[in-house]
């Protein structure tokens, strides 16, 4: 078992702790991967989300072939999933899969905007 003192993560993660809400939590997402529902978990700090849903994502993944889609609410966590947490996993699960990160266009810059921008400047600053 991934999650558990003497598993992989724990022998690649120095400080690794098991936690019980974290066994919990990602359980809840499996079954709830299984059932084909909707999950809605709330959970502090330090409880360890990220591999409690990851995980059971994984798993379907590479059982299933089916894709996931992991929404986050900040660029941080997109950062610290695709930088960090899912290579982790990649190094400690045998079976192969890839990841994506895909970012809004809000996150973008717009090369219209920037050309109107730049000329809307231009006549501002334009000396007579």
């Amino acid at each position: 078992m991934l999650l558990s003192d003497t598993g992989a993560i724990a022998r690649r993660l120095s400080g690794f702790e098991v936690r019980p809400q974290q066994i919990l939590m990602a359980s809840a997402v499996e079954r709830a991967f299984e059932e084909r529902q909707r999950l809605f978990v709330e959970a502090g700090t330090g409880v360890g989300k990220s591999f409690a849903y990851l995980i059971p994502a994984i798993r379907r993944i590479v059982e299933r072939g089916e894709r996931v889609v992991v929404a986050t609410n900040t660029i941080s966590l997109q950062e610290q999933l695709i930088e960090k947490d899912i290579p982790l996993l990649n190094a400690v699960i045998p079976e192969e899969f890839s990841s994506v990160l895909v970012k809004g266009r809000g996150n973008y810059v717009s090369l219209r905007r920037l050309k109107l921008a730049s000329e809307r400047e231009g006549r501002l600053f334009a000396h007579d």
